[in-house]
């Protein structure tokens, strides 16, 4: 084999390695350039819901995560507990190597009371994280027997705001009241099923007679408006023949008050001759002008009579009102 292809192989293998390397640091999660610090916590019970890759928290702040969860054994005791190994990053949490330094070391955090505690970050899937915070309250308990690294206090129970919430519910209260809202459920739902069927029938009758009732009302409607049609066109018949009996009426009327004034014209110039044909002084011309004065006033009203007529000929049915 050729030197050059020794090298080429190599390189290949080579170039393999560094991908597989760059894959493991890249896609699982390993931070070979960030310091941290390993520790143990011993839970007693269970610690359902946590598994490895779980967030570990300060408080809510990120500052490592689980790396292994173990069944350990104590004999003395003779009994079993969870071993969960953290990784906590130096950057988050500065832990002295020297506890006489400015930086106090793990155990000197533990001795002040730093807890471990399990915390619920969903109630659907029922997921947990580990949470850590300052509870000196609580009793420490140490198991130096099942802990190869600086262990951290198990808190006494599981802590957060939900899991607060969670404790304080009276699960058996709420179960009766569960159960109770159940049968009055069932009961409200027979009797619906006994009373709602004949409601509905009752409905669909009424319903029914409504729509009959409706169909009825639009042909009375119907009939209604034709009369109605039939009775305005008699009155505007009776109306048209009305307005021409009244104009003929009103012609012939005019005919005859025209020719009565004519002769009362004919009358008065009549009077009038036979006036300048009398003495004044006598008897007669006194009854002349009377009767010219009677003439001339009846014929005044005829002129008057005639323009109103002319105006407004339903004088003619209704006369003149007071």
């Amino acid at each position: 084999m050729s030197n050059a292809r020794l090298a080429v192989i190599g390189l290949f293998v080579i170039c393999g390695a560094a991908l597989a390397v760059f894959t493991i640091i890249a896609f699982g999660d390993i931070h070979p350039f960030r310091h941290g610090e390993s520790a143990d916590i011993v839970f007693s019970g269970s610690v359902s819901g946590l598994d490895v890759g779980a967030p570990v928290t300060f408080r809510g702040v990120p500052v490592g995560q689980v790396s292994a969860i173990t069944i350990e054994y104590d004999p003395k005791p003779h009994q079993a507990y969870v071993r969960v190994q953290v990784m906590l990053e130096g950057g988050r949490m500065a832990f002295s190597a020297n506890p006489s330094g400015p930086r106090r070391s793990l155990a000197r955090w533990v001795a002040e009371g730093l807890k471990a505690q399990l915390v619920p970050t969903s109630l659907i899937s029922g997921q947990t994280e580990i949470n850590l915070d300052f509870i000196p309250s609580d009793p420490m308990s140490l198991h130096p027997d099942v802990a190869d690294e600086p262990e951290i206090p198990a808190a006494g129970g599981t802590a957060g705001p939900v899991a607060q919430q969670l404790s304080r519910l009276d699960l058996q209260k709420l179960a009766r009241d569960a159960d109770l809202t159940l049968a009055s459920v069932r009961r409200l739902t027979g009797l619906l099923s006994s009373t709602l069927p004949p409601f509905l029938q009752s409905a669909t009758r009424s319903s029914v007679k409504a729509g009959q009732a409706l169909d009825a009302a639009r042909g009375a409607v119907n009939q209604l408006a034709a009369r109605v049609n039939a009775t305005l066109s008699a009155v505007n018949r009776l109306t048209a023949i009305g307005s021409r009996q009244l104009d003929g009426r009103g012609a012939d009327l005019h005919a005859l008050l025209v020719s009565s004034n004519q002769a009362v014209l004919q009358a008065r110039d009549a009077l009038s001759n036979v006036k300048e044909m009398t003495d004044s002084q006598s008897p007669a011309r006194e009854n002349l002008e009377d009767t010219l004065r009677d003439l001339s006033a009846a014929s005044a009203s005829l002129r008057g009579a005639i323009t109103d007529i002319e105006q407004n000929p339903a004088l003619l049915l209704r006369g003149r009102r007071q």
